[in-house]
């Protein structure tokens, strides 16, 4: 995604420049962004005016998500359709989708510890469950901002592992549960396309299902923009892939209100990702990208001179 405004695109070139692995990534990510449509991308440009240098833009880019995507109660950009979504376009209805959700905000919010959940999850209590499910879905728990998912055939081999929590987070990409305070409670949620889309329709939105792109969250080092080529997103691992088949579809959809069926599993995150560093990682991954798309000219290395 080139920068009309010269302003902008000369900040965006220097936020390169950087020689911090981290900082660089998320610069990249706008610089390799090939989804967003001229619509949003000119929205997004107007929301950024006075962006200067590196800083100022990538304060731009969380206040746009902040305000457009992290949204209350209006529509998220990702789905709006006077701004052209990536919509995916046909999917089969039946088409099983999963999400993983940390539930440290929802058992705080509603009061309950990680070990009763499970034991009333265990027990089926359905009362129980049901009163966790209202408090989490209330708006300053779970707010409209698009859901990050993939499609659970992607991960079946996962699931029949003990430790399938920290492997979903590792191939999902989740670094940010990192375990550092501690292991992270998490739900398994499932659900199906055709939810999501009469969720959708019931606000009245025509697009439910787009790919995701930069502007879709905070400038974050762990994402990584597919060509468009690619009908989906790639989720960017935590360990490096080999090849394009380890990588998992990546999906944004309209948000749902969970209920009783929907959770499918409870468990928890225990081990820290592993200590590959993220110059690696993306660089594994832009390969792995390459073949899925067949395009070598997506994309760019980190170079050596940016350290973690």
């Amino acid at each position: 995604m080139q920068f009309e405004n010269p302003q902008l695109q000369d900040a965006l070139v220097r936020w390169r420049e950087l020689k911090d692995s981290k900082k660089r990534s998320e610069a990249d990510n706008i610089w390799f962004e090939q989804r967003v449509s001229a619509k949003r991308q000119a929205v997004f440009e107007q929301e950024a005016l006075g962006a200067v240098d590196p800083e100022s833009l990538r304060k731009a880019h969380i206040d746009y998500w902040s305000e457009f995507v992290r949204v209350g109660d209006d529509v998220p950009h990702t789905f709006m359709a006077s701004i052209d979504p990536t919509d995916l376009g046909a999917i089969d209805e039946t088409q099983t989708i999963v999400r993983v959700e940390a539930l440290t905000r929802p058992l705080a919010k509603h009061g309950i510890s990680f070990d009763d959940l499970s034991k009333a999850y265990t027990g089926n209590d359905v009362p129980v469950i049901q009163a966790f499910l209202a408090v989490w879905n209330t708006a300053d728990i779970r707010d409209r901002r698009p859901a990050f998912a993939t499609f659970k055939d992607e991960v079946a081999d996962d699931l029949e592992r003990a430790n399938w929590p920290d492997r979903l987070r590792d191939r999902l990409g989740l670094a940010h549960y990192d375990c550092a305070a501690g292991p992270v409670p998490v739900a398994l949620m499932e659900y199906t396309v055709a939810e999501v889309r009469a969720s959708a329709a019931k606000a009245s939105v025509s697009y439910a299902f787009t790919a995701p792109t930069v502007l879709d969250s905070g400038p974050w080092p762990y994402f990584f923009p597919a060509p468009p080529e690619l009908c989906c997103g790639r989720t960017m691992t935590l360990y490096e892939v080999q090849d394009d088949k380890e990588l998992l579809a990546e999906i944004l959809h309209f948000r749902i209100d969970y209920e009783r069926r929907h959770l499918l599993r409870l468990g928890e995150i225990r081990a820290a990702p592993g200590g590959v560093d993220l110059r690696s990682l993306r660089n594994h991954h832009l390969l792995a990208l390459h073949i899925a798309a067949g395009r070598d000219d997506f994309g760019e290395d980190i170079p050596n001179e940016c350290p973690e």
